[in-house]
């Protein structure tokens, strides 16, 4: 029985050896006298044991309508050993079978991310259960259930870190007072460095967990898991066909009929059968169909190994002709954790408006209210003016040393959100106005000289500021800061050496817009506009006859990302929508990570275009090598499986790339 079981895994390779063998002899056996007969008879043997499953092959093929690779050499052999020509038909089918077995061990070998992604799925968990600690199959692990990750595992499930202590028991470092372990994420998001994780952190299966235990909660289990939505991705981008790869198997149905007319035709007007059947072998486009996805197939791998997910060879083929990337500010160019840099009030006090401002955002869903509440309750990095206890009143700023009540904000009697421009509430009789000049026009309110050149200052510093409008009077004015991403500056430079123009598109005003595009050296930029404006942004550019990458965060950003020839989406790890609808995620909020994938893109471009041409001229050269009485069967067939090899591991170079 596994005797049996080794056959049927091993089939080809014992096929492949048996067929060389039986070759090798009835050849050797040719140079013998009085033994002719036994050699023919080896070399057909050889004949039928190699291409008994190219001929199984070819008989589906024609089945469906298609006459393609097998089939011609399956005629050719034929034909070889109706004419007596046995050698010529047993090298042939030997070499095509060698060829196919070569390529199928080379093209796995292109697919190997996605094996080192399964391979990355632990198989066992620490569960708690009833208060203790039991090993059970990853797959089995349910929602909720706590998961224990000893130093060095690989993390069971997707979750969230409730406690961490150092494998000797000790507490391990600390960030603001929390335990803290260190994960190696790069299995998943292909981030160079450790992540330090901390109470409240989210990690993900397949990562490593270098130091310190951890204690997680499991929010994705079994098949629902960021790695296991990663692997089916890649399956999926690996299948899709390329329009480059659709182009040439439309061109190979073709073809290959008409190389067997061609077959045909010579052997009618000329008579010899021999140059009839070595038309039939080298006229096989096998190079010709294989190189294309070779190259698609290992970019989309080491792009994963990265971690950038591909949708697919059709969006990695658009990639490569980009020629402008229009990035969103706020969490793409900057690292979305905006902040209150500074209260300024006019004729009130700065506290008074802070805390109208907490009122009139308390119900919006905008990053700038979050940081407004953010500055309120004291949980930002101390930089806000003040915070509210329950009354109302102001307190210490956060970072004192005075103790502090947990604040209390109260709801506005009515809300309304403006998009784009601020929102409107009122509270104890009293309208209430946080948003920018274009909200304030829109209201008929008036900025007095002072207040606009306040806010002219904060904006030329990059900074975007709030007004804060009291019953139709402007008394102040909130100042917010998002801190560039350190890299923003480098990835912008890398891609405009690649010949790549950079955009920004931001709904912030002109001069915050400004600031932050000298700032960073992006080429252009549009502020001031909503999610529809950035859309039609990205229309103008393509009406331009740019190819357009946009980057965001692939939910505020959705018409434009969706708009865009190629649509990119950061910071998709653990998120399944990003995953699932993006043409290219990058896992990690890593900006670096654009002008690989760019570059990438454009390598792959140019290494299936080099499998092609190099596909066709070995065609040409043999055809004319036949009708010049140079190329025969049996060599014919060797330089295609050379072909065939040569675009493969021209291909697999992008591996490395």
């Amino acid at each position: 029985m596994n005797l049996e079981r080794y056959v049927r895994k091993h089939r080809q390779p014992i096929v492949v050896a048996a067929s060389g063998l039986l070759f090798a002899v009835g050849w050797s056996l040719g140079y013998v006298h009085d033994v002719e007969r036994a050699s023919a008879a080896l070399m057909i043997l050889a004949a039928v044991v190699g291409g008994y499953d190219v001929a199984k092959k070819a008989y589906y093929t024609l089945r469906s309508g298609t006459v393609g690779i097998n089939t011609l050499v399956t005629l050719a052999a034929i034909g070889a050993i109706a004419i007596g020509e046995y050698w010529e038909a047993a090298a042939v089918v030997f070499l095509f079978s060698l060829g196919n077995y070569l390529e199928a061990r080379t093209m796995g070998k292109t697919r190997n991310a996605l094996q080192e992604l399964l391979e990355m799925t632990p198989e066992t968990a620490i569960v708690r259960r009833e208060g203790e600690d039991v090993e059970v199959p990853a797959m089995e692990v349910e929602t909720g259930e706590t998961v224990i990750v000893k130093p060095g595992a690989r993390v069971p499930v997707d979750g969230e870190v409730t406690e961490g202590e150092s494998s000797e028991g000790s507490e391990i470092p600390r960030a603001n007072g929390e335990p803290v372990s260190a994960i190696d994420q790069s299995p998943v998001t292909g981030e160079s460095a450790p992540v330090p994780k901390s109470a409240g952190d989210e990690v993900y299966a397949g990562t490593i967990n270098q130091e310190g235990a951890l204690e997680v909660v499991a929010t994705g289990t079994g098949t629902d898991t960021t790695l296991e939505r990663i692997i089916r991705r890649v399956e999926e981008a690996q299948e899709a066909k390329a329009p480059t790869e659709t182009i040439i198997e439309r061109f190979a149905r073709y073809y290959t009929p008409a190389i067997v007319v061609l077959a045909a035709g010579t052997y009618a007007v000329s008579g010899n059968a021999i140059v009839a059947l070595t038309l039939l072998v080298i006229g096989c486009p096998g190079a010709l169909v294989i190189g294309p996805p070779v190259s698609i197939v290992s970019a989309i791998g080491n792009a994963a190994r990265s971690g950038v997910l591909m949708k697919g060879g059709e969006h990695l083929e658009t990639a490569g002709k980009i020629d402008l990337v229009a990035f969103d500010k706020t969490g793409t160019l900057t690292k979305g954790e905006t902040t209150v840099a500074s209260v300024e009030g006019f004729g009130v006090d700065a506290d008074a408006v802070l805390r109208d401002a907490a009122i009139a955002e308390k119900k919006s869903e905008h990053h700038l209210a979050d940081a407004i509440l953010a500055a309120v309750r004291g949980d930002d990095d101390g930089s806000s003016a003040a915070h509210l206890t329950d009354g109302g009143a102001i307190t210490e700023r956060p970072g004192d040393d005075a103790s502090v009540a947990s604040p209390t904000i109260p709801d506005p009697d009515a809300f309304e959100v403006v998009p784009g421009k601020g929102v409107v509430a009122s509270h104890d009789d009293r309208r209430i106005v946080v948003g920018n000049r274009a909200l304030l026009a829109e209201r008929g309110i008036e900025v007095p000289a002072p207040i606009a050149d306040h806010v002219r200052e904060r904006e030329a510093a990059g900074e975007t500021a709030v007004h804060v409008v009291r019953d139709g009077q402007v008394v102040g004015v909130v100042s917010l800061r998002d801190e560039l991403r350190p890299a923003a500056a480098d990835v912008v430079a890398d891609l405009q050496d690649a010949g790549v123009r950079t955009v920004m598109l931001t709904g912030d005003n002109e001069r915050t817009a400004r600031a932050v595009a000298e700032t960073i050296g992006i080429d252009d930029y549009r502020a001031a506009l909503l999610p529809e404006e950035k859309q039609d942004a990205v229309r103008s550019f393509q009406e331009e006859g740019h190819v357009v990458a946009m980057v965001g965060d692939g939910i505020n950003d959705a018409p434009s990302l969706a708009t865009a020839d190629v649509g990119i989406a950061m910071g998709a790890a653990g998120t399944d929508t990003a995953i699932q609808t993006a043409d290219m995620a990058l896992m990690a909020d890593d900006l670096e990570r654009i002008p690989y994938a760019v570059s990438l893109s454009k390598a792959t471009r140019w290494n299936v275009a080099e499998n092609v041409a190099m596909a066709v001229a070995t065609v040409v050269l043999l055809l004319a090598g036949v009708f010049a009485g140079y190329v025969h069967m049996a060599s014919g067939m060797l330089v295609h499986i050379g072909s065939v090899l040569l675009v493969i591991l021209n291909g697999m170079r992008l591996l490395r790339y």
